[in-house]
């Protein structure tokens, strides 16, 4: 799937502005400086990228939670679930070509992701 990620930045000449990177440690500093995340919905990923306002391309949820993260994410307008048979290109391409979309995406993730949750919880507690 890099190599195809690959092609698509190559053809949209975005090699300035597109990174596509293999397993890294340093995923809260890359996220802090990037506009997409394409992930797993995986409970923490989720998580570190609506705190860091990230809007996400998901890929191969696992059957159960995962999905259900995917489905609850692409409703709320803060990822495009990529399923099996979706065109990479024609997603990517579209997002890549509709800035104000990609805008739209992480204002939606302002909106879900609760920034304060930790202080909150703290306060129910005591």
């Amino acid at each position: 799937m890099k190599t195809k990620f690959d092609e698509i930045v190559s053809k949209n000449k975005a090699n300035k502005r597109v990174k596509v990177l293999k397993f890294t440690n340093q995923v809260p500093e890359l996220m802090s400086i990037s506009d997409l995340v394409v992930t797993k919905p995986g409970g923490m990923t989720t998580t570190e990228s609506l705190a860091s306002s990230l809007p996400m391309l998901i890929i191969n949820p696992i059957p159960g939670q995962e999905e259900e993260n995917a489905e609850f994410l692409e409703n709320k307008g803060v990822g495009i679930w990529l399923k099996k048979n979706d065109d990479v290109s024609r997603v990517l391409n579209d997002l890549f070509a509709n800035p104000e979309r990609l805008s739209k995406m992480k204002q939606n993730t302002k909106l879900l992701g609760n920034i304060n949750s930790t202080k909150d919880i703290c306060e129910i507690l005591l």
